[in-house]
């Protein structure tokens, strides 16, 4: 898989790189579809392909014929460096950008390691002028206090609070006889892990890209701190939610056909993260969320602000089981959580387990981030080198329970 996807990002910035810089002007629409073919092609084939003909062909009949693709595993951060290079495709065709001759510094750009596996998603001129000042510069300073913070603080996201509630998780089982308390645990917690997964990860890459000089946008916003589902999708995966705002929704029309484009939007991002009916249905709930509260805005708005940040986390938090369940166990959670019944066994999670998810909990509800970690004046504690040494040191130590990051597979 790591050398596939080494590969495929070879040709596919070799080839975006060629039509960028030597390629015919992208001013007509099948030009730029002949230069989207490889990236979105090499996407459909190791991600969507096998998908596809499970739907089309159950039996298995033509499955053979594909055995050489279909043996491979999914290349690693194939879905975020190809909507990173046909980002950069469609605004050279859009005229919103020029075409980058220097094929060494598109190369840079769509390569860059930090942020290569799971985003932040960049657009070209994001980054475009700070390469050129690297390049020119005869000396720099990046800035190693803040990356090593942002670097730390990711860290300890990723291990004490999305790998070690995983480790809680993976111990719950709804034929032990959990009931409605074990498998409220379960979805909560997951809320928790996915977050503090990725944007641990986003986080990471933010402050590896400090050590090199190079500033990467946020790619979360306290997403659980949103007042609506509409909010939500403003502040959560924040590169991913205006990459599809600007070349999938205002192209479709935007809010002339609200409605229609919200769905597709919600499919089409459904679909991005993962090729199965579960993540088609995940889509397909955030869009009822969206809708429902563009219908429902006036009475919704007026109800208090903490009740709406709790309904929306709630309503976020339903959707979660989906990524890591199919649709007949999404709705056995679903089921034995609304049953509202005890545990018929023992039950998988003690007063510990729930202490430990509060306090997340209040991390994610309390502590705000741009008071602490993207402050602009200096904090006596958290921006003490001493606390980012110990910050890294004791989540090191608890490096044995970590867990792949879970954005890996998308």
């Amino acid at each position: 898989s790591g050398d596939m996807a080494g590969f495929l990002l070879l040709v596919t910035v070799i080839w975006a790189g060629l039509v960028g810089t030597l390629g015919p002007k992208l001013r007509h629409g099948w030009l730029l579809a002949i230069a989207l073919l490889p990236p979105f092609g090499f996407l459909y084939l190791f991600k969507y392909l096998d998908f596809t003909l499970a739907v089309v062909d159950p039996g298995g009949a033509i499955r053979p014929n594909f055995g050489p693709i279909l043996q491979f595993a999914l290349p690693a951060g194939i879905s975020f460096y190809t909507f990173q290079i046909a980002a950069y495709l469609i605004d050279i065709h859009d005229n919103k950008i020029e075409r980058e001759r220097n094929l060494i510094l598109f190369a840079t750009f769509a390569s860059f390691f930090p942020q290569l596996i799971a985003g932040p998603i960049l657009r070209y001129t994001e980054l475009r002028d700070q390469l050129l000042f690297i390049s020119t510069a005869k000396k720099l300073s990046p800035d190693v206090a803040r990356g090593l913070k942002y670097l730390s603080v990711g860290l300890a996201y990723k291990i004490f609070f999305a790998d070690i509630l995983r480790h809680f998780q993976e111990t719950h089982s709804l034929e032990a006889g959990g009931g409605s308390l074990d498998a409220g645990f379960a979805v909560f917690a997951y809320s928790f892990i996915i977050y503090f997964d990725f944007w641990g990860y986003s986080l990471m890459a933010i402050g590896l890209a400090n050590l090199f000089c190079i500033e990467l946008p946020r790619n979360f916003l306290e997403p659980y701190m949103s007042l609506s589902p509409k909010a939500f999708w403003r502040r959560w995966h924040v590169t991913l939610s205006y990459w599809i705002r600007d070349y999938l929704y205002l192209k479709l029309g935007g809010n002339r056909f609200y409605v229609r484009n919200i769905i597709i939007i919600f499919l089409a991002v459904g679909i991005w993260h993962g090729a199965g009916w579960n993540f088609l249905v995940w889509g397909g709930y955030h869009a009822i969320l969206v809708i429902g509260y563009h219908v429902l805005r006036s009475p919704w708005d007026a109800l208090p602000k903490p009740l709406q940040i709790f309904l929306t986390f709630v309503l976020v938090s339903l959707g979660w089981p989906l990524f890591y369940t199919d649709i007949g166990q999404y709705l056995a959670i679903m089921t034995t959580l609304f049953s509202f019944e005890a545990a018929t066994g023992i039950s998988q999670f003690g007063v510990g387990h729930w202490l430990y998810l509060a306090l997340v909990a209040c991390v994610v509800f309390g502590a705000r981030e741009d008071r602490w970690l993207f402050n602009t004046n200096p904090h006596r504690l958290f921006d003490h080198p001493i606390t980012h040494a110990l910050t890294l040191f004791v989540s090191i130590l608890f490096l044995s329970y970590g867990r792949t990051f879970i954005y890996f597979q998308f």
